[in-house]
């Protein structure tokens, strides 16, 4: 879906399933010179529309920034091989073509995404962390790997501070599973802790799934979940039946029924 001002656009497909983007009463009388794209990802053939209402945007004498609260290909960050495509890299070069002013990219997988994209800038879902911890689900944090622990103990360090413990697993990259897990604790006892476990994406969830086990096993009284982006293509009841309490995305805490229509979407 894409959204002009907070509003969605206008989209027609024809029988040879191409697209054109028109009519798009936002632009007619619009509030200040500037204007908002915001695309929640649904499908790669989005891109085109996109393309297209930049040009319609340019051509109405328009600035623009775009929003992307989700970054395809942000996960297929590797280099180029004869076997895998860097197709982060793919995707960058194309997006900037079409010249946006500034791109917020919210919770980049890596960084490397703003490194290849032309004016973007990160973001970060705060507000939703905050109303976790004002709901009381959180005493202690989690991250679920090294990478987290390293991105997410800088962005989250005004809300949570310091303390937490996290995971550390070995992926066997050609098949994708978890080869090996282990939860690290530290100095912190996670005895009798509500802990709120935080990621940028849940897809099949394996990796909650297990920390959370061991979450409880160790004594935590209670495991929720939260992840920026929620692709959860194995639904959500295999994660709850892990021992996951409550799940939260950056659009607020997910249901299975609106999993389900969100799911088919992609």
């Amino acid at each position: 879906m894409i959204l002009v001002n907070g509003t969605p656009v206008n989209t027609t497909i024809f029988p040879d399933n191409t697209s054109q983007i028109w009519k798009v009463s936002q632009l007619e009388i619009p509030n200040t010179n500037w204007v908002m794209v915001t695309w929640e990802f649904s499908h790669e053939g989005e891109f085109m529309q996109l393309a297209q209402l930049k040009t319609l945007i340019d051509r109405m004498g328009f600035r623009c920034a775009l929003k992307l609260k989700y970054l395809p290909y942000g996960r297929q960050d590797k280099e180029v091989s004869n076997s895998a495509t860097f197709a982060l890299r793919t995707f960058a070069s194309l997006l900037n073509t079409l010249g946006f002013e500034e791109i917020i990219i919210v919770d980049p997988h890596s960084e490397i995404a703003i490194d290849l994209i032309v004016h973007s800038r990160a973001q970060y879902p705060k507000e939703s962390i905050h109303k976790i911890i004002d709901m009381g689900l959180c005493t202690l944090a989690c991250y679920p790997d090294k990478g987290a622990r390293t991105k997410y103990t800088r962005v989250y360090a005004d809300i949570i501070g310091s303390c937490h413990v996290y995971g550390e697993k070995v992926r066997d990259q050609l098949t994708g599973n978890i080869t090996n897990y282990e939860l690290i604790t530290g100095q912190y006892n996670v005895v009798g802790e509500k802990i709120l476990i935080i990621d940028d994406i849940c897809d099949g969830g394996m990796t909650f799934k297990i920390l959370a086990k061991d979450l409880l096993a160790a004594g935590a009284t209670e495991v929720n979940l939260f992840v920026t982006h929620g692709i959860f293509s194995r639904g959500l009841k295999t994660l709850h039946e892990s021992g996951i309490n409550r799940i939260f995305t950056q659009d607020g805490e997910a249901s299975e029924v609106q999993n389900q229509i969100a799911y088919r979407r992609l």
